[in-house]
């Protein structure tokens, strides 16, 4: 199993001014890649550390620069860029949702002609009900996404605090998932793996039914105590692990 580390949750001005301290901690700890939250010029410092790029986050909007991007991921040798949320970020409504799903399904196709695949990261309101709406975006998502180009990346954290059934939407959904973010947290604060509310010792035990899955990540809020975070989720990861494997 591939452990990633999501940088988002260092401050941006940390990883643009100590990059290879940081690169350095994350390798040391032992994780084996990590996912960029933009698009950070890493691939010096992902070598030196012997460092896999798992992702890197875009907007929808930005996804229409293909010859950037794809630049872009051939320097970082990797194969995955990350989407969340609608067009425009803010406007959550059903018919905006749709048409984010036409512009990732036409991008999607063209980057699956390079072997780059398109993933949609969720947050809680994708399964919140709107008012004046009948139904919640992720339906939508489901029904016009085209997952033949595009793959899910499930955050079980946001899953949680959305009060969704985790283990049954990772059944349901076990054909679509590829990347898993494992997230945590306490009356809806963001906290290290194992500190805070979310059944993960439920969800690393049916990692095994995700036949599809290639990497999962641990990901928290942005934080100056970063470090600790990504240590201390680190340990409570393994201790899963063994138990699990006893």
């Amino acid at each position: 199993m591939n452990i990633g580390a999501q940088l988002f949750g260092i401050p941006e001005k940390v990883l643009k001014s100590d990059l290879a301290h940081v690169l350095k901690f994350i390798s040391e700890t032992g994780y084996d890649g990590v996912e960029l939250p933009f698009l950070l010029e890493a691939e010096r410092e992902l070598n030196q550390f012997g460092l896999d790029c798992v992702g890197v986050h875009v907007a929808p909007e930005q996804l229409v620069k293909h010859d950037e991007l794809i630049s872009y991921l051939s320097r970082h040798e990797c194969r995955n860029l990350y989407v969340s949320g609608p067009l425009g970020w803010h406007d959550r409504s059903l018919g905006n949702f749709k048409a984010t799903c036409g512009l990732l399904n036409r991008v999607a196709e063209l980057y699956a002609k390079e072997g780059i695949k398109v993933q949609y990261h969720n947050h809680d309101f994708e399964f919140l009900i709107n008012r004046g709406e009948t139904s919640t975006p992720f339906l939508i998502l489901e029904n016009e996404l085209h997952f033949e180009h595009i793959d899910l990346c499930i955050d079980v954290g946001w899953l949680h605090l959305a009060n969704v059934n985790i283990n049954d939407f990772l059944h349901e959904h076990r054909d679509k998932v590829s990347h898993l973010h494992l997230r945590d947290f306490a009356n809806a604060e963001s906290v290290a793996l194992g500190q805070g509310s979310v059944p993960l010792p439920e969800v690393y035990e049916q990692l095994s039914e995700l036949n599809r899955l290639k990497w999962v990540v641990v990901e928290f809020e942005p934080t100056s105590n970063f470090k600790t975070l990504f240590k201390q989720s680190w340990q409570n990861l393994n201790l899963l692990r063994e138990k699990i494997a006893q």
